[in-house]
């Protein structure tokens, strides 16, 4: 029943849901160790919405893999004369990326095995 559940569930409504983000669904997070349905119960989207933009940053718990860091952003100004306005934020929370630069197998890229030294973003 599970199964035919999670297929009509990626079957309805938007078709904006592939394959391969089902798979992370089931994957990454329903079959995660710290997955528990119970702390579901209740659940509305709004109000978890609701909780990650304005409620204390404190409230919001992010994954060891996150990291925390200011970001200074140079806002554009409506005159091309004009220097841009500095916009800082604090407190902002990111997953660094891993792109891996070179297969070692360059005949068959798609098949190749992707370099052992990932470059972190």
């Amino acid at each position: 029943m599970t199964i035919y559940r999670l297929m009509t569930w990626m079957n309805s409504g938007s078709h904006q849901k592939s394959q391969t983000e089902v798979t992370c669904l089931v994957k990454d997070m329903i079959q995660a160790p710290d997955f528990n349905p119970k702390d579901l119960g209740g659940f509305s989207v709004r109000r978890s919405l609701h909780v990650l933009d304005n409620e204390n940053p404190e409230s919001v718990i992010f994954p060891n893999d996150w990291v925390e860091a200011e970001v200074n952003l140079d806002v554009p100004t409506k005159s091309k004369d004009d220097q841009p306005i500095l916009f800082s934020v604090s407190e902002f929370h990111y997953q660094p990326l891993v792109i891996y630069r070179t297969f070692r197998s360059r005949s068959n890229p798609i098949h190749g095995h992707p370099d052992t030294q990932p470059t972190h973003i």
